[in-house]
């Protein structure tokens, strides 16, 4: 792939009208109206932006060996302070430390390679194997492109392997190496949105902050990103790069299954999330809670069953993980 991240935090920019797709239903905004707005949703973007990182990490290292896409990873989430709002970049100054375009670590999930190696969130990345890293210049205008140069330097470093890093950390100059982790290559995005959804186009996985805030947990979590992974996984959706995202691919799938594309990807990506230890038996009262909550997914749309059709669905599959894992067999969709 392109980029050999595993998350982009685009918390300031990401265009909320590109989330189309697995998820329908429009829900809540994360705004608030307290005095303290920025900070708070400050708050709730990060925290949302480390969660969906931390399983999306997980899932991607407990399923390399399914991806058609494969590629090293430290298995963090970055961000700078020229990426957000000039409403937000003073508090990322003081709450994150962060410096123009340098990448900042957001998140290092445990068990990643950056937790390993002794990352911690705050760092902030000045060079990468003895090449420094570019702070760019003063940005009036929130910008991704600067923090996307360094991290493609970053990416190249990954790529060849045990990673040495000089870092800042509460102003002091470190250094360590990263030996990063074989992983799923595909970037995962968390998108400010209010609109609840999802979607894979071959080379990313997106999820709305509406989505992920809807979800009560990280189990739950792991079944949507299980899901947008595993259209990644049965090959059905393609990158090009002519062409750009949401290439359909032809109707075989990788993984044999029945039924549309839709019904497959339930089922291999509850298979991913059992593989990556999270506990599916939770997916059919997370469909019904859905369909509860939200009309669209209630009843059936074009390319998606009913929310109570795909519970059942679901529990059907509990059924065949189960008895795999009485056998003693691989859990392999």
């Amino acid at each position: 792939m392109p980029s050999s991240r595993l998350l982009s935090a685009t918390v300031a920019l990401a265009a909320a009208a590109a989330l189309i797709a697995c998820g329908q239903a429009p829900g809540g905004s994360v705004a608030t109206t307290a005095p303290d707005a920025a900070s708070q949703r400050l708050t709730t973007l990060t925290s949302l932006d480390m969660r969906v990182a931390r399983v999306a990490q997980r899932l991607s290292e407990a399923n390399v060996e399914l991806c058609p896409a494969v590629r090293l990873a430290a298995g963090w989430a970055l961000h700078s302070a020229s990426q957000y709002s000039n409403e937000l970049r003073p508090l990322v100054h003081s709450r994150f430390g962060l410096d123009g375009d340098l990448p900042g670590v957001l998140s290092a999930p445990p068990g990643s390679a950056a937790e390993e190696a002794g990352i911690r969130e705050g760092d902030l990345i000045i060079a990468v194997n003895g090449t420094a890293l570019d702070p760019g210049p003063a940005r009036a205008r929130p910008a991704f492109e600067g923090l996307a140069a360094n991290i493609a330097v970053v990416d190249r470093g990954l790529a060849g392997g045990a990673t040495r890093l000089d870092i800042r950390r509460n102003g002091q100059p470190l250094s360590m190496t990263v030996q990063p982790h074989r992983a799923c290559g595909y970037e995962v995005q968390l998108n400010p949105s209010d609109e609840l959804n999802a979607r894979a186009d071959g080379r990313r996985l997106f999820i709305s902050t509406a989505l992920a805030g809807f979800t009560r947990s990280d189990d739950e979590l792991a079944l949507i990103l299980g899901h947008e992974l595993a259209h990644h996984v049965l090959r059905h959706r393609t990158w090009s790069d002519v062409g750009g995202a949401g290439r359909e691919a032809n109707e075989a799938a990788a993984v044999s299954g029945a039924g549309d594309k839709e019904t497959q990807a339930d089922r291999v990506g509850l298979f991913l999330a059992a593989r990556a230890g999270y506990d599916t038996a939770i997916a059919p009262a997370f469909w019904r809670r859905f369909g509860a909550a939200n009309w669209r997914v209630r009843y059936p749309q074009l390319r998606h069953a009913s929310a109570e059709a795909r519970a059942r669905a679901l529990e059907q599959v509990q059924v065949e993980i189960d008895a795999k894992r009485a056998a003693g067999a691989p859990l392999l969709p």
